[in-house]
């Protein structure tokens, strides 16, 4: 056999071999499954997890893009959780499983802000009417490699009305965006980096939260989440933390 009919033959092979890679990993998504079988995929690893809880009623189907969704649900014990699933290698696959509603950042892709998403499942009867959503840098100053640098304070909100529904996904809100994409932009530049050991410039930053309730008063932390807690799946997330309002600007 000749050297031409090999390579031929090597060329022939890669090329099948590129088109069952992005047939498996980059096909058009299907159907996303319906509330049943939500529920009993959902169930099924809450079993497999060894978690006595179980999913008794699925909210809503919030389709962050073609490939993302975000499912908030109300669990047997009165958890009001979020469950996220992602398409990938022909399937609907639950990538994470959260009794926990609190707020938290979901990080579609880590280094591109605009697929960020603010998610969130608040229990109606703690009579949270408002949600406020903060992302903050504080300031900063020092020396490194011999320069100095100094950053200023960062501040911005989000505020989200959770009377009539206490649940969502959102995208983060465009100029938290273009902070965050300016933030990537200049660590690309900069000969020096006192944040290297971070793979996101989402870490520069805090995220933060608290809610209001009907008269605009905080709702105490004490009132929210207060049975057993599980989490189970990617790490994909950033957690946010509850803010008291003497640490705002």
């Amino acid at each position: 056999m000749s050297r031409h009919h090999i390579a031929w033959i090597w060329v022939s092979l890669a090329s099948v071999l590129l088109l069952v890679f992005m047939w498996w990993n980059y096909s058009p998504p299907t159907q996303f499954p319906d509330k049943p079988q939500l529920l009993q995929e959902m169930n099924d690893s809450l079993n497999e997890y060894g978690t006595s809880d179980q999913v008794a009623e699925i909210q809503k189907v919030i389709q962050a893009d073609r490939r993302h969704v975000a499912v908030p649900y109300i669990s047997e014990e009165g958890d009001y959780g979020m469950s996220f699933w992602i398409w990938g290698k022909w399937k609907w696959e639950l990538i994470s499983l959260e009794s926990n509603g609190e707020p938290k950042l979901w990080m579609i892709d880590r280094n591109d802000p605009t697929s960020y998403f603010l998610t969130w499942n608040i229990a109606p009867e703690i009579g949270a009417e408002k949600l406020n959503a903060y992302i903050i840098r504080r300031r900063d100053y020092g020396m490194a490699d011999g320069k100095n640098f100094y950053s200023p304070r960062v501040q911005m909100s989000k505020e989200i009305e959770v009377a009539e529904e206490s649940f969502g996904a959102i995208p983060l809100p465009s100029t938290w965006q273009e902070v965050l994409q300016s933030t990537i932009r200049l660590d690309e530049t900069e000969t020096f980096s006192w944040f290297d050991g971070y793979s996101t410039a989402a870490m520069q930053f805090e995220f933060g939260w608290n809610a209001l309730d009907g008269s605009g008063k905080s709702v105490s932390p004490e009132v929210f989440f207060k049975s057993p807690q599980y989490s189970y799946g990617s790490s994909d997330f950033q957690f946010m933390t509850m803010i008291d309002e003497r640490e705002l600007e």
